[in-house]
């Protein structure tokens, strides 16, 4: 194998290298948006069932357990936070505050659709919430990895085909290989020309025969 074999052959490993590391970067970056996406269409889909079960008249029914609905109200505003939360931790902000203010407007709502309104059931709300994002939380780094088949959270190191150092070093060595190469073809290229001339000179320099 020649010389500009071998160039050709670790250039197009570069950027086979280059192209592989993009392309995972991008296959990583699509699917944390479709796991972001789906907890906040999860969380719409459970306020929507929270507020169509807490905002429906409630039917006569026979006795039940005294505070059994403060458990209810708990374990739903749990589900609502939790998959908002858990798919993007950022979430905090915005979202806790959020959904406390939705518990607060159904037991608003409540009397006007026939449905009491209790400062416990609120109280039982914001308990659920806090714990489905502390929940959330702890859970997030946890779940994340195993939904994105990612790495553990602690960062892992590098290829050494893609540090930067090394890509650069190697891009410096094939640069002045092809350097050398583009020298010798060039003197080549001179030494055939020189040759050239100096054999139409000779020609030039024999007797040409009487006609």
């Amino acid at each position: 194998m020649n010389s500009d074999d071998e160039i050709q052959q670790r250039l197009k490993a570069w950027r086979n290298t280059g192209a592989a590391t993009a392309g995972t970067r991008g296959w990583t970056n699509d699917r944390l948006w479709i796991w972001r996406l789906s907890g906040l269409v999860l969380g719409l889909v459970i306020a929507l069932a929270v507020a169509v079960l807490t905002l429906t008249p409630m039917p006569v029914v026979g006795p039940s357990f005294s505070g059994i609905d403060k458990v209810y109200h708990f374990l739903a505003f749990a589900a609502l936070i939790f998959p908002l939360i858990v798919t993007d931790s950022r979430r905090w902000t915005w979202a806790v505050p959020l959904a406390a203010a939705f518990g607060g407007a159904i037991e608003l709502i409540q009397p006007s659709v026939g449905r009491s309104a209790e400062w416990l059931d609120f109280g039982a709300d914001l308990s659920g919430i806090l714990a489905g994002a502390a929940l959330a939380e702890i859970l997030h780094d946890r779940l994340r990895a195993r939904m994105l088949d990612a790495e553990p959270p602690e960062p892992a190191p590098p290829a050494p085909s893609a540090d930067p150092v090394a890509l650069e070093a190697m891009r410096a060595e094939l640069m002045a290989e092809l350097r050398a190469v583009l020298r010798e073809e060039l003197s080549q290229g001179a030494r055939d020309a020189a040759v050239r001339i100096q054999g139409q000179t000779g020609a030039d320099a024999l007797p040409k025969p009487d006609p």
